[in-house]
């Protein structure tokens, strides 16, 4: 902790216990909404949760139905920040209640935006979309600009997700123009990262790496650990598609190190997951199951379901290399029906090639000719990719902003 927000903890402290002293209940719950988004600045959640739940207490006995609606909305991104997605959306819920019957349209868009952020990380990524549209349009309707690029990057994200990449660069780069033109640096980064990913995703590598280049240079800039580490990572992944596995693993290292430095625990799992994917190209097979399995086990903590399914689906490709054709269709079948939930198209298409590859060494040419089949329709469908590369191709971890 810097010493600038030690100095804020503490004058918020003194402001609470003066609103104690004199009996101020109102600046009481005030200090105390203050504590809580000061701790969940810092990363520390469960304090932030502590102090949020307080204010909700003080707010309802007061009778202040507007400051009890926002920090609804403060708990909610204080479980969010925890992963815990369900009682984000419980409380998310329970601010956009408020905000309507306060006439808050601000409040509204916000928690709108929340909600969609929620079932974003739960893999809903088209009931996100819904309340991420109803969110821009209010923040377009109180004139709210970096709202509207922040909406338009989260549009971007969920698209990206869903594998429809055209529309993941379009709303990328309107959030791109708005951050410029509102002075938001870090918004800007992101949205450079976003299209980083979705030329990773199109097989662009190089135009992918001159993005992410520019993400990890404004991360520097404004001192975002969390987001220069993710653009570690999106380097890595850049550099496994172009098969250069040694400047993979590097990026990917320094990833897995920030991510371990800020308690991104998501983040590391991705890491450990993208470092079996490198592995896993070189030939270097148990390697790659020790970092995939390692990944596994952090998604599956953190509930990341992408990440889940990504380590099975790679899990299922070691195996097929191995010739453990068994293991390699228990695998591959996890990650598919993962892909299924949580709508990622193209892990689905791969998975169905893979599939066909192991019904293939294990003479069963009718499963193989109906998978190969499968995976060569959603190719056609949804543009997964040069088809030929994609039934032996390594789902390497789809890194997002």
């Amino acid at each position: 902790m810097t010493a600038s927000k030690l100095q804020c903890i503490e004058d918020l402290e003194k402001r609470l216990l003066i609103a104690k002293k004199v009996n101020d209940r109102i600046g009481e719950g005030t200090a105390y909404s203050n504590l809580g988004n000061a701790y969940c600045s810092l990363g520390k959640f469960e304090e932030a949760r502590e102090y949020h739940i307080k204010c909700i207490s003080i707010a309802k006995e007061v009778g202040d139905r507007a400051n009890e609606g926002r920090a609804y909305g403060n708990l909610g991104c204080a479980y969010y920040s925890l992963r815990k997605f369900q009682e984000a959306i419980e409380y998310h819920n329970k601010c956009l209640s408020i905000t309507k019957e306060v006439n808050d349209r601000i409040g509204e868009g916000t928690a709108y935006g929340n909600l969609g952020n929620a079932y974003c990380s739960l893999g809903k990524f088209q009931e996100a979309i819904e309340y991420y549209n109803i969110c821009l349009s209010i923040v377009k309707e109180v004139g709210d600009r970096a709202g509207e690029g922040t909406t338009y990057g989260n549009l971007g994200h969920a698209y990206l997700s869903l594998g429809k990449f055209q529309e993941a660069i379009e709303y990328a780069n309107k959030w791109l123009s708005i951050a410029k033109e509102v002075g938001d640096r870090a918004g800007e980064g992101t949205a450079y990262g976003n299209l980083g990913d979705a030329y990773c995703s199109l097989g662009k590598f190089e135009e992918a790496i001159e993005y992410t280049n520019k993400r990890l240079s404004i991360a520097k800039e404004v001192g975002d650990r969390a987001r220069e580490g993710r653009a570690y990572g999106n380097l890595g992944r850049a550099y496994l598609n172009l098969g250069k596995f040694q400047e993979a693993i590097e990026y990917t290292n320094k990833w897995l190190s920030t991510a371990k430095e800020v308690g991104d625990r998501a983040g590391e799992g991705r890491a450990y997951g993208n470092l079996g994917s490198a592995y896993l190209s070189l030939g270097k097979f148990q390697e790659g199951i020790e970092y995939t399995n390692k990944g596994l086990s952090i998604a599956k903590e953190v509930g990341d379901r992408a990440g889940e399914g990504t380590a099975y689906g790679n899990l299922g490709h070691a195996y097929l290399s191995l010739e453990k054709f068994q293991e390699s269709i228990e695998y591959t079948n996890k990650g598919l029906s993962i892909a299924k939930e949580v709508g990622d198209r193209a892990r689905e298409g791969t998975a169905y090639g893979n599939l066909g590859n192991a019904y293939y060494k294990l003479g069963k040419f009718q499963e193989a000719i109906e998978y190969h089949n499968e995976c060569l329709s959603m190719s056609k469908k949804w543009a997964i990719g040069p088809e030929k590369e994609r039934p032996m191709e390594i789902s390497a971890a789809l890194i997002s902003a």
